[in-house]
């Protein structure tokens, strides 16, 4: 019975090994919108850090749209407005073709917020980059943002590798949001206020989209005078 069945264990067991570190990497088009009830896998710092928390209701969405809240007290471990995730957002940002990161924010806060982008190679005082920012003024409900990260528009910070080996495969080690006034920090600013983030996506640049609709189409009209021609 065991040596029937061996050779499908071993099969069942090496798919799942195999898949499992690929659940985790970085895709073109994955998004955490939180309706699983959980952080997936965001978090904050710092043992007296108050913890990323899944807020069920009040989404961009409304009733019913989960996000995720964010809380800092402006001291210590817990002063930073800041969440890290260092396991699915790891990969190859070029080849996967990530040039972006759409986001919904909120600011919760009584003070305006500077959010950014921060990539690092990993946890602790570590190089990287960090994104333009994105302003949210104190009362401005839900914002939608579509945050580059092209070389123009990424800060290095702390002498990390060459953007094109950074974001290729095995450069990014932890991607965070951070409040962040000025392009000098991958930790972020001190700050007494609240953040809720949803609808975290990966996606191309819409230039980058409009010019590759742009060649399909380019192809579609040689292939359509191709056959006229050949009729």
């Amino acid at each position: 019975m065991w040596r029937k069945s061996c050779p499908a264990a071993l099969v069942v067991l090496a798919l799942f090994f195999l898949a499992a570190p690929l659940a985790r990497a970085l895709e073109l088009g994955q998004v955490n919108n939180f309706q699983d009830g959980t952080t997936m896998s965001w978090m904050n710092g710092g043992i007296n850090a108050i913890p990323v928390t899944n807020i069920a209701n009040g989404g961009p969405a409304g009733a019913g749209d989960s996000y995720i809240r964010l809380t800092a007290d402006g001291s210590g471990s817990g002063g930073r407005l800041t969440a890290f995730n260092n396991t699915q957002w790891l990969g190859d940002y070029i080849a996967e073709g990530v040039t972006a990161i759409e986001v919904d924010l909120i600011n919760l806060s009584s003070v305006s917020l500077s959010v950014r982008l921060a990539f690092k190679t990993g946890p602790g005082n570590v190089p990287g980059y960090v994104s333009l920012p994105m302003l949210l003024p104190v009362g401005s409900g839900w914002q939608h943002f579509t945050i580059s990260l092209a070389p123009a528009n990424m800060r290095a910070i702390g002498g990390p590798a060459p953007y094109n080996t950074f974001f290729a495969a095995g450069g990014v080690g932890e991607m965070r949001f951070i409040h962040a006034v000025g392009n000098n920090t991958l930790s972020g600013d001190f700050v007494v206020g609240q953040l809720g983030i949803d609808n975290i996506r990966a996606v191309p640049e819409p230039a980058t989209t409009a010019l590759m609709v742009g060649g399909i189409l380019a192809l579609l009209g040689v292939l359509v005078r191709h056959k006229r021609h050949a009729r």
